[in-house]
């Protein structure tokens, strides 16, 4: 409970390092809501992987976000072509990194790990995103940002020892 607790204060502080104001406030409040959906989406993975295999599993889940987002595109009129070399090459670095390689780990993770352990590993995507903001675009971040970042890494390790030491019980 302790290091769930200090991964929110943690994520609170990286949040509102930044003096966050209008649209990036606004910003900060939408990855809130995302957060919530997000683990509701693992406590669903949870009990789908409890009898669908990864492949199964992720297929399913990304055949439905592709289809929404494909209505999505279609209903607000965005076009879904005519972007150059460049664009495809991040897209396609984007779903091999990103989803491929990070989400499914993540639902390949949903039948051997708890699902509170699993979001709690989910709160270390934006300190490394951060992380590789400095070399990527050179930004630097704030030492409130690095102490929030520092917070939620502690909270995860401590986590991963009080989940050890369930284990072993």
């Amino acid at each position: 409970m302790a290091a769930i607790v200090l991964a929110f204060e943690g994520s609170a502080v990286l949040a509102l390092a930044g003096g966050a104001q209008g649209s990036e406030l606004y910003g900060n409040i939408l990855a809130l809501a995302a957060a919530v959906f997000v683990a509701l989406y693992t406590l669903i993975g949870r009990i789908q992987r409890g009898y669908l295999s990864t492949t199964i599993y992720t297929f399913l889940t990304y055949l439905a976000c592709f289809l929404t987002l494909l209505l999505m595109a279609l209903a607000s009129g965005t076009p879904l072509v005519g972007y150059g070399g460049r664009e495809w090459l991040i897209g396609l670095g984007l779903a091999v990194l990103c989803t491929l390689m990070g989400h499914s780990l993540f639902s390949w993770c949903l039948k051997y790990l708890s699902p509170a352990y699993v979001s709690a590993v989910k709160l270390c995507e934006p300190v490394f995103s951060g992380g590789l903001a400095v070399p990527l675009f050179g930004e630097i971040p704030t030492p409130l940002q690095l102490l929030g970042a520092a917070i939620i890494l502690g909270a995860v390790l401590l986590y991963t020892w009080a989940e050890r030491e369930n284990k072993t019980q």
